[in-house]
């Protein structure tokens, strides 16, 4: 039997050492296998932006003035009326001369007695209308309206009249000529007024050519008369038409001097996009407290019947 050396026991079992740690040290160096946490499975992907989400935050901030006028249909129109004013009571005080009475049932006209007068001044002469609208949808609006109406007294018509005159009462029928008693609002009655506008299609599509619509309009606002009256031969002076004098209370060319109220229906007939006429007839109240007379004050209240034909610009928005 062949005999094994002792050392060489020793030397393999040296070197199976060595070569069994070397083994676990490359093992234990290679990198552990990725693991999910808890934490890590727990959390969820946001979802991609929708297209519509990717639209709104692509869109830049809209400047809510420029809006206001783009995202509307805008109309403004000018034309010219004829009136017709009901009798009206008009009362007189001028403490300082002992007067205090009224005249009753009084006759009023406007200026306008032929078509060809509106042509015979200048742009601003005759009695005219502006409209400047806004329709917050086809059916409804907004709109400021500003009408030059004219009225003067007729002269020469009988009137009663009573209460004081120089102290001393009265209560008989006099003939109105122009010094016993006159009163003009030829600068004008003028009414400045904000309208709620209603709107329905009768022919053809809203706002396009050849439709016809009916239209409403009911609103209120303020007086800014001019006047110029002549009582018992005094007539009164509300001074030059100047930039300093144009408005006041109780003075100035125009006066901050009552308030009115009315309706207006009619049609509006579209000729061309974007113009149109409307035709309407106007039905307002108005009160006209403190006039400036000589030495003191005329109150009244009138109610009139204006029939205008305007021809208008309508103005869609870039935006619609």
């Amino acid at each position: 039997m062949m005999m094994i050396p002792r050392w060489w026991n020793v030397s393999t079992l040296v070197c199976l050492f060595a070569a069994t740690a070397a083994g676990a040290q490359a093992q234990s160096s290679w990198p552990a296998p990725p693991q999910t946490s808890a934490l890590a499975a727990n959390i969820t992907t946001a979802a991609p932006p929708t297209p519509d989400q990717q639209n709104f935050q692509a869109r830049p901030a809209r400047n809510a003035f420029v809006s206001f006028f783009r995202d509307a249909e805008w109309y403004f129109s000018w034309g010219y009326n004829k009136e017709f004013w009901s009798n009206s009571d008009i009362h007189v005080s001028q403490p300082g001369l002992g007067n205090d009475f009224t005249i009753h049932y009084v006759q009023g006209q406007d200026e306008l007695q032929r078509a060809s007068d509106i042509f015979n001044t200048d742009l601003f002469g005759p009695q005219y209308n502006i409209r400047i609208g806004r329709f917050i949808t086809d059916t409804f609006g907004v709109e400021l309206n500003f009408d030059h109406t004219k009225y003067s007294t007729i002269i020469g018509q009988t009137a009663n009249v009573t209460g004081l005159i120089g102290g001393l009462p009265v209560d008989s029928a006099h003939q109105l000529s122009a010094s016993y008693f006159s009163e003009e609002l030829h600068n004008g009655a003028n009414h400045l007024m904000i309208n709620a506008v209603y709107r329905y299609p009768l022919i053809g599509k809203t706002n396009e050519t050849s439709s016809l619509a009916f239209i409403g309009k009911a609103g209120a606002g303020l007086m800014l008369p001019h006047t110029t009256d002549t009582i018992l031969g005094n007539t009164n002076n509300v001074g030059d038409k100047t930039l300093s004098n144009s408005f006041g209370l109780t003075n100035g060319w125009w006066q901050l001097n009552g308030w009115t109220a009315g309706t207006e229906l009619g049609f509006r007939y579209v000729i061309w996009k974007p113009v149109y006429l409307e035709l309407t007839d106007k039905i307002a109240y108005s009160y006209l407290g403190d006039l400036p007379a000589y030495m003191g004050t005329i109150q009244q209240s009138l109610w009139m019947n204006e029939i205008i034909l305007s021809v208008g610009f309508t103005y869609d928005g870039t935006s619609r």
